[in-house]
């Protein structure tokens, strides 16, 4: 019974390593193949956070936002904010890793290894955002009735 359990635990691993391996190399793929040096993923949740963060602030400045729905886009605007900082180090890492040299697959190996550490975080903050701006759309919804 017990090797059994020894049989699945290894063989979980296994998969758990293969998973990681492809995604590890399929983001060196596309860092080594992009012309910005930047994963599709982070340039677009850069450019939703920056149009969250201009939605926000319109909101806030609004006088006839109710207190509830400003609190709410301050907190989408720092949070906002929090992920365009990851996003940006992630960032500004991959691009003194590349000094301005052509990209290779070593460099974004190295660039796609940062990606995936720091992904937890970045999904994390998406996620809260999401939540954050599902809420100041019911808000906004009601507020229209």
């Amino acid at each position: 019974m017990a090797e059994a359990l020894v049989a699945i635990g290894l063989a979980a691993n296994i998969i758990q390593f293969v998973c990681f391996s492809f995604t590890l190399v399929s983001k060196t793929k596309e860092l080594h193949e992009s012309a910005s040096g930047a994963l599709k993923e982070n340039v677009e949740l850069s450019v939703i956070s920056k149009d969250i963060e201009t939605f926000s602030n319109n909101i806030r400045s609004n006088r006839s936002s109710s207190v509830q729905l400003s609190n709410m886009a301050q907190r989408c605007e720092a949070i906002a904010g929090e992920l365009l900082g990851a996003i940006g180090k992630l960032q500004n890492q991959q691009h003194a890793l590349g000094s301005g040299k052509a990209p290779t697959r070593w460099r974004s190996f190295r660039k796609a290894l940062k990606c995936v550490w720091e992904k937890p975080q970045i999904n994390e903050l998406s996620v809260r955002l999401e939540r954050l701006r599902d809420q100041v759309m019911l808000h906004l919804t009601l507020n229209t009735k």
